[in-house]
């Protein structure tokens, strides 16, 4: 008897290795035929290994991909096959869903796109397929929570979220109520909002910001700040950079309305390169930095190295404040100079931000080798004159030596009411 147990053991064990290695043998021959991706080809393979989901579920994208013109119902007919044979698959089920949608069947459609999501809620690309269908069927208010999934959990697919939700007619509220309450989110959100021009949908996105306590985005708090001042929104920028340094006062030092005007005016701290700060961007040919080789006071100082290889226009060291409009100022810095050739060297200037015809003041041109030097500039502000711009600036030379090389150091810049 024993020997009779055994001997059917085995032969059950040796069945199924054989059924296992005939399954085994026709996904490779299926795969084997399908490997050139033809439609023929995916058909030949979905009868080789006719219970495998992947078959049916290639040829309905190939359609969709290589043939857009194709008849709906073909696609939908596959890729029913495919979630008969992995009704587990959540793509698939999203994938039928954009199949029934073109073939016109919204109500197929949606039960498709709600088994997807019930089998992975979190996709972000599923979401985002089903949001789009919501919107088109004129559902925007089902469609924000799939859209707030698709915000939330891809950031390539934000900016293309927020532009449907205002295409779709959302409100900007309601969009600020959808979004994930995360700096990053918001943030891309106020950079989409400064884009589209939408400047006044922007003032929420960063009220809804500095409502969260963890560290800004400067980045984007910055291209907000430079979005209004290209706007001319003036009245804004004090508000704005204030708010920031309350947030954030670890990196961003400022405080409005007092006597001195100038932020970092001794170069003790680092450049932000926006907002009320000192904006230092690279060119070939020079170098504007903030070093501690040398400084007239205290440990720093801004350093512009020419290099000798350029005939520049420069004005790559400048730094905005705000004003009052027809007020006496008087504007200090102190300069230094080691062998700046050619007859143009580096000035100061200050103007107007937005009309050099109200305003426009600069410093004698620098040129050689100079101690520190004390450079005044006294003057009055328009009667429309509210931001000004201080810049170190080099106009190009016209001569044949004209290759500007040498370093001018800059410190001690001061700009107060004249009493």
């Amino acid at each position: 008897m024993r020997s009779i147990a055994a001997i059917l053991v085995r032969f059950v064990l040796a069945l199924a290795l054989a059924v296992l290695l005939a399954e085994a043998g026709r996904e490779a021959v299926a795969s084997w035929v399908a490997r050139s991706g033809s439609l023929d080809a995916l058909r030949r393979a979905e009868r080789w290994d006719p219970a495998n989901p992947e078959w049916p579920a290639r040829y309905a994208r190939t359609i969709a991909a290589e043939h857009p013109d194709a008849d709906p119902p073909e696609a939908a007919s596959a890729f029913r096959r495919a979630v008969e044979l992995g009704p587990h698959r959540a793509e698939n089920w999203a994938a039928l869903g954009q199949a029934l949608d073109l073939e016109g069947d919204a109500a197929g459609a949606t039960r498709a796109y709600e088994r997807a999501l019930g089998i992975f809620p979190r996709s972000p690309d599923i979401n985002w397929e089903y949001a789009n269908f919501l919107m088109r069927e004129g559902d925007a208010a089902k469609a924000m929570a799939p859209l707030r999934a698709a915000i939330a959990g891809d950031p390539a697919l934000r900016t293309g979220a927020f532009d449907l939700a205002w295409r779709g007619g959302i409100s900007r509220e309601a969009i600020l109520e959808i979004l994930p309450a995360r700096q990053d989110v918001l943030s891309a959100y106020l950079d989409y909002l400064d884009a589209t021009g939408r400047l006044d949908a922007a003032a929420g996105a960063w009220k809804r910001q500095l409502e969260r306590p963890e560290p800004f985005d400067l980045d984007a708090a910055e291209r907000y700040f430079d979005a209004l001042l290209y706007a001319h929104r003036v009245e804004e920028l004090a508000p704005v950079w204030a708010a920031l340094a309350r947030h954030d006062p670890e990196r961003v030092h400022w405080e409005p309305g007092g006597a001195e005007r100038i932020s970092n005016g001794g170069f003790e701290e680092d450049a932000p390169n926006g907002g009320f700060g000192w904006r230092l961007t690279p060119i070939e040919g020079a170098e504007a930095s903030i070093e501690s080789e040398v400084s007239r006071k205290g440990a720093r100082a801004l350093a512009v190295h020419f290099d000798g290889t350029r005939n520049l226009d420069f004005g790559h060291a400048l730094e905005y404040a705000a004003v009052e409009p027809d007020t006496p100022y008087e504007f200090v810095a102190y300069t230094r100079c080691e062998e700046i050739t050619t007859d143009s060297g580096p000035r100061i200037a200050v103007y107007d931000a937005y009309d050099h015809a109200a305003l426009w003041v600069e410093t004698e041109n620098l040129t050689g080798t100079t101690r520190w030097q004390r450079q005044v500039l006294d003057f009055r502000t328009g009667p429309n004159t509210r931001l000004i711009a201080v810049q170190v600036v080099r106009t190009p030379s016209r001569k044949i030596d004209n290759k500007i090389g040498g370093t001018m150091w800059l410190d001690g810049v001061s700009l107060t009411a004249a009493r």
